[in-house]
């Protein structure tokens, strides 16, 4: 979500891949469309229409289930390699835009909608870190404060042990974690007051991401970069792009088949152990792209999502999410998901949102460029 600026000083410098750019562009728009489901009634009402609609609903909902573990991972993968301690500019580039908009649109809203708009809502803007005014970005920035201690134990560790390092990670929080919720096993096995992650919303979860990002900055899953050969199937996107679909389609299968056992709640983890290995598969699809040499649409890419962060924080702020699918989007929506081009609607709706916040943080970003910011 976020594209901050992170060059690094040491050998290990690896230039922005347009691919990843892109990935991020196209995790934003999934983003926008787990809150149409949500906000948008989607999913309630396609458990209600049933059929076809349902099943359209699991596929496509299971193939979006990656963009915040996929945001994170970046994170790690690029600055990993760090070699700098504590960056307050870093830093700065991620809160400030933050502080902007926490402040800015209750103090907007107050002024034209002020019997919407109460002091506490106000007072929070203030201190959009501990108010949680987007759960994601205190976490981002944890993330970010931590990132050089992180990098300090990353170092340090050869291929063997920070293998040894994820696999754990992976058996507490996508496997402990998961099945303490699936009704055969949550009489026995048991997280509470130990790894209570919400779902995958956690501090540990995104710590837990960007070691992932890390190993495969390194590592490069399997096996040592240097031990590639050219034509090797590891160098192949496809192979990841499939492997993410297969992943997914697993995950529909175990939601109707296994409908008493509570699995429908646990594959809409981020951290449902399937959708840790998407996250992988789809970094990599990406990152086995090769568009950079393409100069024009590289440099397209970067521009547009050099935006996301706006986009985020603009359509999710509370009183914006309200605006958007209270007002402007109070539609009938039994018959919006009834119709059978709901699904080219969608298209719309997440363009356009993605476009007029993308606008508006472009004027953001436009007046923090003549302030120096």
């Amino acid at each position: 979500m976020l594209r901050i600026n992170t060059t690094t000083t040491d050998n290990n410098k690896k230039p922005r891949n347009a691919s990843i750019e892109l990935l991020r562009i196209i995790m934003m728009m999934q983003i926008i469309f787990l809150h149409i489901s949500e906000y948008g009634d989607y999913t309630d009402l396609a458990d209600t229409i049933g059929g076809k609609t349902e099943l359209m609903y699991w596929i496509i909902w299971l193939m979006c289930r990656c963009p915040v573990y996929i945001f994170i991972i970046i994170m790690g993968y690029y600055l990993s390699t760090s070699t700098k301690g504590f960056n307050i500019k870093r830093l700065l580039k991620c809160y400030l835009p933050m502080y902007f908009y926490s402040v800015l649109i209750p103090v907007i809203y107050g002024i034209f909608r002020p019997e919407e708009t109460d002091k506490v809502m106000i007072i929070k803007g203030f201190f959009p870190m501990i108010s949680r005014t987007w759960y994601f970005m205190t976490l981002y920035i944890l993330v970010l404060i931590l990132s050089p201690y992180l990098n300090r134990m990353i170092k340090d560790l050869d291929r063997k042990h920070f293998l040894i390092l994820i696999g754990l990670c992976f058996c507490l929080f996508s496997v402990w974690q998961p099945l303490s919720m699936l009704e055969p096993f949550e009489s026995v096995i048991g997280i509470k007051k130990i790894l209570f992650t919400q779902g995958g919303k956690s501090l540990y979860d995104f710590i837990y991401m960007y070691l992932l990002g890390a190993y495969i900055r390194r590592f490069h899953i399997f096996t040592v970069h240097e031990t590639y050969s050219e034509g090797s199937v590891w160098n192949k996107p496809f192979i990841y792009l499939a492997g993410f679909l297969l992943l997914g389609l697993i995950n529909v299968f175990l939601v109707y088949h296994y409908p008493d056992i509570g699995i429908e709640d646990v594959v809409a983890y981020n951290d449902n152990p399937l959708v840790v290995l998407q996250c992988l598969c789809l970094f990599r699809t990406f990152e086995k792209l090769d568009i950079s040499r393409y100069t024009g649409i590289s440099k397209c890419i970067s521009y547009i999502s050099a935006g996301n962060l706006g986009i985020y924080m603009i359509h999710e702020h509370p009183l914006i999410r309200n605006l958007i699918w209270e007002e402007i989007f109070d539609i009938d929506r039994l018959s919006f998901y009834s119709d059978g081009i709901y699904l080219i609607r969608f298209i719309i709706i997440i363009l356009l949102i993605y476009t007029v916040c993308w606008l508006i943080d472009w004027i953001r970003r436009l007046l923090f460029s003549i302030i120096k910011l």
